[in-house]
Protein backbone atom coordinates (compact mmCIF):
# COMPACT_ATOMS: atom_id res chain seq x y z
CA UNK A 1 0.00 0.00 0.00
CA UNK A 2 1.83 3.41 -0.70
CA UNK A 3 2.20 6.04 1.71
CA UNK A 4 0.20 8.94 0.76
CA UNK A 5 0.23 12.67 1.65
CA UNK A 6 -2.24 15.75 1.24
CA UNK A 7 -0.30 18.09 -1.29
CA UNK A 8 1.60 20.83 0.02
CA UNK A 9 -0.95 24.10 -0.47
CA UNK A 10 -4.26 21.94 -0.82
CA UNK A 11 -6.38 23.58 1.45
CA UNK A 12 -9.22 21.84 3.07
CA UNK A 13 -12.94 23.40 3.72
CA UNK A 14 -15.86 23.67 4.76
CA UNK A 15 -18.57 26.40 3.18
CA UNK A 16 -21.46 25.25 3.46
CA UNK A 17 -20.36 22.25 0.95
CA UNK A 18 -16.91 20.76 2.08
CA UNK A 19 -14.20 21.71 -0.81
CA UNK A 20 -10.38 21.08 -1.70
CA UNK A 21 -8.92 24.09 -2.92
CA UNK A 22 -5.45 23.75 -4.91
CA UNK A 23 -3.69 26.80 -4.34
CA UNK A 24 -1.38 26.21 -6.95
CA UNK A 25 -3.34 25.49 -9.69
CA UNK A 26 -6.36 27.80 -8.48
CA UNK A 27 -9.03 24.68 -8.74
CA UNK A 28 -11.36 24.57 -6.52
CA UNK A 29 -13.36 21.17 -5.89
CA UNK A 30 -16.61 20.13 -4.40
CA UNK A 31 -16.27 17.47 -2.16
CA UNK A 32 -19.11 15.17 -0.17
CA UNK A 33 -18.33 14.09 2.95
CA UNK A 34 -16.84 10.61 2.38
CA UNK A 35 -13.88 12.63 0.18
CA UNK A 36 -13.28 15.09 2.64
CA UNK A 37 -12.81 12.62 5.27
CA UNK A 38 -10.46 10.50 2.90
CA UNK A 39 -8.58 13.10 2.61
CA UNK A 40 -8.08 13.77 5.57
CA UNK A 41 -6.77 10.60 6.43
CA UNK A 42 -3.57 11.50 3.76
CA UNK A 43 -1.37 12.29 6.06
CA UNK A 44 2.06 9.91 5.42
CA UNK A 45 0.16 6.58 6.26
CA UNK A 46 0.08 3.73 4.07
CA UNK A 47 -3.29 3.70 2.52
CA UNK A 48 -5.67 1.44 0.78
CA UNK A 49 -6.68 3.02 -2.56
CA UNK A 50 -7.76 2.26 -6.18
CA UNK A 51 -4.56 2.99 -8.86
CA UNK A 52 -6.76 4.39 -10.61
CA UNK A 53 -8.29 6.70 -7.97
CA UNK A 54 -4.61 7.32 -6.75
CA UNK A 55 -3.46 8.51 -10.16
CA UNK A 56 -6.16 10.49 -10.46
CA UNK A 57 -5.80 12.20 -7.39
CA UNK A 58 -1.78 12.52 -8.19
CA UNK A 59 -2.20 14.22 -11.68
CA UNK A 60 -4.54 17.11 -10.12
CA UNK A 61 -1.89 17.60 -7.57
CA UNK A 62 -4.46 16.60 -4.77
CA UNK A 63 -1.97 14.01 -3.18
CA UNK A 64 1.51 12.89 -3.30
CA UNK A 65 3.23 9.95 -2.47
CA UNK A 66 5.29 10.35 0.92
CA UNK A 67 5.76 8.74 4.30
CA UNK A 68 6.32 12.05 6.01
CA UNK A 69 3.62 12.36 8.62
CA UNK A 70 1.26 15.49 8.45
CA UNK A 71 -1.67 16.86 10.55
CA UNK A 72 -4.50 17.67 8.49
CA UNK A 73 -7.75 19.82 9.22
CA UNK A 74 -10.40 21.58 7.76
CA UNK A 75 -11.34 25.00 8.67
CA UNK A 76 -14.89 26.12 8.45
CA UNK A 77 -16.84 29.19 8.09
CA UNK A 78 -20.32 29.97 7.81
CA UNK A 79 -21.76 31.31 4.38
CA UNK A 80 -21.30 33.75 2.71
CA UNK A 81 -18.10 32.60 3.20
CA UNK A 82 -15.61 35.08 2.82
CA UNK A 83 -12.98 33.02 0.36
CA UNK A 84 -11.15 36.00 -1.70
CA UNK A 85 -9.38 39.07 -0.74
CA UNK A 86 -8.11 42.03 -2.82
CA UNK A 87 -5.43 43.90 -0.88
CA UNK A 88 -4.72 47.01 -1.89
CA UNK A 89 -1.23 48.40 -0.75
CA UNK A 90 -0.72 52.29 -2.06
CA UNK A 91 -2.53 54.56 -3.67
CA UNK A 92 0.47 56.03 -5.77
CA UNK A 93 0.72 54.98 -9.61
CA UNK A 94 3.14 55.68 -12.60
CA UNK A 95 0.33 55.72 -14.95
CA UNK A 96 -2.67 58.17 -15.39
CA UNK A 97 -5.60 56.28 -17.07
CA UNK A 98 -8.72 57.75 -17.98
CA UNK A 99 -10.82 54.83 -16.63
CA UNK A 100 -9.36 54.65 -13.53
CA UNK A 101 -11.57 55.07 -10.02
CA UNK A 102 -8.65 55.22 -7.66
CA UNK A 103 -7.76 58.40 -5.62
CA UNK A 104 -4.39 58.56 -6.33
CA UNK A 105 -1.71 59.63 -3.51
CA UNK A 106 1.18 58.96 -1.95
CA UNK A 107 -0.64 56.56 0.62
CA UNK A 108 1.48 53.15 1.25
CA UNK A 109 0.41 50.27 3.43
CA UNK A 110 1.85 49.23 7.04
CA UNK A 111 3.95 46.07 7.43
CA UNK A 112 1.78 45.49 10.47
CA UNK A 113 -1.60 46.08 8.64
CA UNK A 114 -0.06 44.11 6.25
CA UNK A 115 0.97 40.79 8.35
CA UNK A 116 -2.87 41.50 10.65
CA UNK A 117 -4.84 40.96 7.17
CA UNK A 118 -2.80 37.96 6.13
CA UNK A 119 -2.85 36.39 9.01
CA UNK A 120 -7.06 36.94 10.11
CA UNK A 121 -7.41 35.92 6.22
CA UNK A 122 -5.57 32.55 6.81
CA UNK A 123 -7.39 31.57 9.85
CA UNK A 124 -11.05 32.15 8.08
CA UNK A 125 -9.49 29.61 5.63
CA UNK A 126 -9.31 32.32 2.78
CA UNK A 127 -8.18 30.95 -0.56
CA UNK A 128 -6.90 33.83 -2.62
CA UNK A 129 -5.43 37.34 -2.12
CA UNK A 130 -5.00 40.13 -5.24
CA UNK A 131 -2.50 42.41 -4.30
CA UNK A 132 -2.97 45.41 -6.06
CA UNK A 133 -3.48 49.12 -6.33
CA UNK A 134 -2.50 51.34 -6.98
CA UNK A 135 0.54 49.83 -8.74
CA UNK A 136 1.73 48.15 -6.12
CA UNK A 137 5.09 47.34 -7.35
CA UNK A 138 5.89 51.24 -6.06
CA UNK A 139 5.33 49.97 -2.46
CA UNK A 140 8.73 50.32 -0.97
CA UNK A 141 8.81 47.34 0.99
CA UNK A 142 7.07 45.12 -1.69
CA UNK A 143 9.57 42.34 -2.24
CA UNK A 144 9.37 42.10 1.70
CA UNK A 145 5.46 42.12 1.82
CA UNK A 146 5.82 39.29 -0.74
CA UNK A 147 7.82 37.28 0.88
CA UNK A 148 6.04 37.68 4.21
CA UNK A 149 2.85 36.78 1.72
CA UNK A 150 4.46 33.62 0.81
CA UNK A 151 4.62 31.89 3.95
CA UNK A 152 0.91 31.69 3.90
CA UNK A 153 -0.51 29.02 1.95
CA UNK A 154 -3.48 30.62 0.14
CA UNK A 155 -2.93 31.66 -3.53
CA UNK A 156 -1.45 34.96 -4.51
CA UNK A 157 -1.87 37.11 -7.15
CA UNK A 158 -0.21 40.25 -8.35
CA UNK A 159 -1.88 42.79 -10.19
CA UNK A 160 0.35 44.92 -12.22
CA UNK A 161 0.42 47.24 -15.34
CA UNK A 162 3.52 46.04 -16.42
CA UNK A 163 5.65 49.17 -17.09
CA UNK A 164 8.01 48.41 -13.84
CA UNK A 165 8.75 44.71 -15.38
CA UNK A 166 11.97 43.47 -16.39
CA UNK A 167 13.92 40.32 -15.94
CA UNK A 168 15.17 40.89 -13.03
CA UNK A 169 12.24 41.75 -10.99
CA UNK A 170 10.04 39.30 -13.09
CA UNK A 171 12.31 36.18 -11.72
CA UNK A 172 12.00 38.11 -8.25
CA UNK A 173 8.19 37.82 -8.42
CA UNK A 174 8.03 34.20 -9.49
CA UNK A 175 9.68 33.40 -6.01
CA UNK A 176 6.12 34.60 -4.37
CA UNK A 177 3.41 34.56 -6.27
CA UNK A 178 1.64 32.06 -8.66
CA UNK A 179 0.19 34.82 -10.83
CA UNK A 180 0.81 38.20 -12.03
CA UNK A 181 -2.10 39.82 -13.58
CA UNK A 182 -1.55 42.16 -16.29
CA UNK A 183 -3.60 45.12 -17.76
CA UNK A 184 -3.19 45.06 -21.69
CA UNK A 185 -5.73 47.43 -23.35
CA UNK A 186 -5.56 47.30 -26.81
CA UNK A 187 -3.21 48.26 -29.07
CA UNK A 188 -3.46 51.92 -30.50
CA UNK A 189 -6.60 51.61 -27.57
CA UNK A 190 -4.33 50.86 -25.15
CA UNK A 191 -2.00 54.12 -25.91
CA UNK A 192 -5.19 56.24 -25.51
CA UNK A 193 -6.69 54.83 -22.68
CA UNK A 194 -3.11 54.76 -20.97
CA UNK A 195 -0.80 57.33 -22.41
CA UNK A 196 1.94 54.75 -23.08
CA UNK A 197 2.81 52.25 -25.42
CA UNK A 198 0.99 48.51 -25.61
CA UNK A 199 4.12 47.42 -26.87
CA UNK A 200 5.81 47.75 -23.30
CA UNK A 201 2.92 45.95 -21.54
CA UNK A 202 3.49 43.35 -24.36
CA UNK A 203 7.14 42.98 -23.61
CA UNK A 204 6.18 42.36 -19.65
CA UNK A 205 3.81 40.08 -20.72
CA UNK A 206 6.88 37.71 -22.38
CA UNK A 207 9.24 38.40 -20.52
CA UNK A 208 6.83 37.07 -17.35
CA UNK A 209 5.88 34.10 -19.21
CA UNK A 210 9.18 32.91 -18.72
CA UNK A 211 8.77 32.79 -14.83
CA UNK A 212 5.48 32.70 -13.68
CA UNK A 213 2.00 32.26 -14.54
CA UNK A 214 0.71 35.21 -16.17
CA UNK A 215 -3.19 36.23 -17.16
CA UNK A 216 -4.35 39.29 -18.87
CA UNK A 217 -6.97 41.65 -17.97
CA UNK A 218 -8.34 43.97 -20.72
CA UNK A 219 -11.46 46.39 -20.60
CA UNK A 220 -13.80 47.12 -23.60
CA UNK A 221 -13.99 50.67 -24.49
CA UNK A 222 -14.31 52.90 -27.84
CA UNK A 223 -10.75 52.90 -28.57
CA UNK A 224 -9.87 49.13 -28.58
CA UNK A 225 -13.19 47.70 -29.50
CA UNK A 226 -12.37 47.11 -33.21
CA UNK A 227 -8.84 45.31 -31.88
CA UNK A 228 -9.74 42.49 -30.08
CA UNK A 229 -8.72 39.84 -33.00
CA UNK A 230 -4.75 40.95 -32.80
CA UNK A 231 -4.75 41.28 -29.09
CA UNK A 232 -6.34 37.19 -29.11
CA UNK A 233 -3.51 36.46 -31.51
CA UNK A 234 -0.03 38.39 -29.84
CA UNK A 235 -1.95 36.28 -26.44
CA UNK A 236 -2.00 33.29 -27.79
CA UNK A 237 1.24 33.37 -29.39
CA UNK A 238 2.38 34.10 -26.20
CA UNK A 239 0.28 31.03 -24.44
CA UNK A 240 -1.33 33.07 -21.96
CA UNK A 241 -4.10 30.53 -20.49
CA UNK A 242 -6.33 33.46 -19.06
CA UNK A 243 -7.70 36.65 -20.49
CA UNK A 244 -10.57 38.39 -18.99
CA UNK A 245 -12.38 40.80 -20.56
CA UNK A 246 -14.70 43.43 -18.56
CA UNK A 247 -16.04 46.88 -19.28
CA UNK A 248 -14.80 50.02 -17.23
CA UNK A 249 -17.49 50.80 -14.48
CA UNK A 250 -17.51 54.51 -14.04
CA UNK A 251 -16.36 56.05 -17.33
CA UNK A 252 -19.29 55.41 -19.23
CA UNK A 253 -18.56 58.09 -22.07
CA UNK A 254 -15.29 55.73 -23.01
CA UNK A 255 -17.84 52.36 -23.91
CA UNK A 256 -18.98 51.36 -27.09
CA UNK A 257 -22.33 50.57 -27.89
CA UNK A 258 -23.87 48.11 -25.44
CA UNK A 259 -24.30 45.70 -28.91
CA UNK A 260 -20.66 45.98 -29.54
CA UNK A 261 -20.04 45.13 -26.19
CA UNK A 262 -21.61 42.05 -25.81
CA UNK A 263 -20.28 40.79 -29.61
CA UNK A 264 -16.78 41.04 -27.93
CA UNK A 265 -17.36 39.01 -24.80
CA UNK A 266 -19.32 36.70 -26.42
CA UNK A 267 -16.14 35.78 -28.66
CA UNK A 268 -13.11 37.19 -26.81
CA UNK A 269 -11.48 36.24 -23.59
CA UNK A 270 -10.77 32.27 -22.16
CA UNK A 271 -10.18 30.65 -18.70
CA UNK A 272 -12.29 31.11 -15.85
CA UNK A 273 -12.22 33.90 -12.93
CA UNK A 274 -13.28 32.09 -10.16
CA UNK A 275 -14.83 34.82 -8.10
CA UNK A 276 -18.51 33.15 -8.50
CA UNK A 277 -21.34 33.96 -5.60
CA UNK A 278 -23.80 31.01 -4.53
CA UNK A 279 -26.45 30.51 -2.36
CA UNK A 280 -28.92 32.85 -4.34
CA UNK A 281 -26.69 35.92 -3.39
CA UNK A 282 -25.48 38.86 -6.01
CA UNK A 283 -22.06 40.12 -6.67
CA UNK A 284 -19.09 39.55 -4.18
CA UNK A 285 -20.59 37.01 -2.15
CA UNK A 286 -17.33 35.59 -0.97
CA UNK A 287 -14.86 38.77 -1.46
CA UNK A 288 -14.11 41.85 -0.03
CA UNK A 289 -10.88 44.51 -0.48
CA UNK A 290 -9.01 46.12 2.44
CA UNK A 291 -6.91 50.11 1.90
CA UNK A 292 -3.39 50.95 2.14
CA UNK A 293 -5.28 52.08 5.35
CA UNK A 294 -6.59 49.05 6.47
CA UNK A 295 -9.56 49.79 5.84
CA UNK A 296 -12.39 47.10 4.74
CA UNK A 297 -14.69 47.92 1.77
CA UNK A 298 -17.09 45.83 -0.31
CA UNK A 299 -14.80 46.41 -3.38
CA UNK A 300 -12.91 48.50 -5.20
CA UNK A 301 -15.48 50.72 -6.26
CA UNK A 302 -17.45 50.90 -2.85
CA UNK A 303 -15.75 53.26 -0.52
CA UNK A 304 -17.78 53.17 2.24
CA UNK A 305 -15.81 51.11 4.99
CA UNK A 306 -17.05 48.75 7.36
CA UNK A 307 -14.42 48.83 10.04
CA UNK A 308 -10.61 48.95 9.89
CA UNK A 309 -8.70 45.69 10.10
CA UNK A 310 -7.43 46.28 13.62
CA UNK A 311 -11.18 45.28 14.72
CA UNK A 312 -9.93 42.16 13.28
CA UNK A 313 -11.49 40.75 9.44
CA UNK A 314 -14.03 38.40 10.55
CA UNK A 315 -15.60 41.04 12.35
CA UNK A 316 -15.41 43.66 9.68
CA UNK A 317 -16.75 40.55 7.13
CA UNK A 318 -19.34 40.04 9.24
CA UNK A 319 -20.48 43.82 8.67
CA UNK A 320 -20.26 43.48 5.01
CA UNK A 321 -22.24 40.73 4.79
CA UNK A 322 -24.66 42.47 7.11
CA UNK A 323 -25.04 45.38 4.68
CA UNK A 324 -23.21 44.88 1.42
CA UNK A 325 -24.82 41.39 0.20
CA UNK A 326 -27.54 41.23 -1.80
CA UNK A 327 -29.91 38.23 -2.40
CA UNK A 328 -30.93 37.78 -5.61
CA UNK A 329 -34.35 37.93 -4.54
CA UNK A 330 -33.98 41.74 -3.88
CA UNK A 331 -32.88 43.09 -7.17
CA UNK A 332 -34.98 44.03 -9.64
CA UNK A 333 -33.70 41.89 -12.21
CA UNK A 334 -35.99 39.17 -13.38
CA UNK A 335 -35.09 37.74 -16.58
CA UNK A 336 -34.63 33.74 -16.90
CA UNK A 337 -30.21 34.51 -16.57
CA UNK A 338 -30.32 35.53 -13.54
CA UNK A 339 -29.37 32.66 -11.50
CA UNK A 340 -26.55 32.24 -14.19
CA UNK A 341 -25.49 36.10 -14.17
CA UNK A 342 -25.69 36.57 -10.47
CA UNK A 343 -27.33 40.38 -11.58
CA UNK A 344 -23.82 41.65 -12.85
CA UNK A 345 -22.03 44.35 -10.87
CA UNK A 346 -24.42 46.23 -8.31
CA UNK A 347 -22.07 48.84 -8.72
CA UNK A 348 -21.92 49.43 -12.44
CA UNK A 349 -25.99 49.27 -11.99
CA UNK A 350 -25.88 52.31 -9.42
CA UNK A 351 -23.98 54.01 -11.63
CA UNK A 352 -26.04 53.40 -14.91
CA UNK A 353 -29.35 53.70 -13.17
CA UNK A 354 -29.03 55.50 -10.04
CA UNK A 355 -30.81 52.22 -8.35
CA UNK A 356 -28.38 49.73 -6.97
CA UNK A 357 -31.33 47.05 -6.99
CA UNK A 358 -31.78 48.31 -10.88
CA UNK A 359 -30.05 45.86 -13.56
CA UNK A 360 -26.70 45.38 -14.65
CA UNK A 361 -26.80 46.96 -18.26
CA UNK A 362 -23.57 44.81 -19.90
CA UNK A 363 -25.11 41.60 -18.58
CA UNK A 364 -28.60 42.18 -19.78
CA UNK A 365 -27.24 42.91 -22.91
CA UNK A 366 -25.11 40.10 -23.35
CA UNK A 367 -27.61 37.42 -21.94
CA UNK A 368 -30.20 39.48 -24.43
CA UNK A 369 -27.98 39.17 -27.08
CA UNK A 370 -27.28 35.45 -26.07
CA UNK A 371 -30.44 34.39 -27.19
CA UNK A 372 -29.40 34.15 -30.94
CA UNK A 373 -27.63 31.36 -30.37
CA UNK A 374 -23.74 30.94 -28.94
CA UNK A 375 -22.12 31.13 -25.69
CA UNK A 376 -19.97 33.45 -22.90
CA UNK A 377 -16.36 32.80 -22.85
Amino acid sequence: MPHVRLAERVLLRKFGKYYAYNAKTDELYELDKEALEFLLRCDGRALKIEEDLLNLLLSEGLVEISDKMVKNSFIEQEEPSLRYLLLNITWKCNLSCEHCYVKQKESFMDKQIFLRVLRDFSEMGGLKIMISGGEPLLHPQIRNFLEIARKFPFRIILLTNGYLINKEIAENISKYVDEVQISFDGLEGHRILRKRDWKEVLRAIEILSDFVEVSVSTMITKYNSDEFEDMKQLLEDIGIKKWMIDVPTVEKDIIPPMEKVSEIMRKYGFGELGHFSEAGFACGAHFCSVTPEGDVTKCGFFEERVGNIQEGLRVCWKRLKERFLWKLSELKCRCENLEKCKGGCRYRALIYSGDLFSCDPVMCSLYENLKSGGEIR
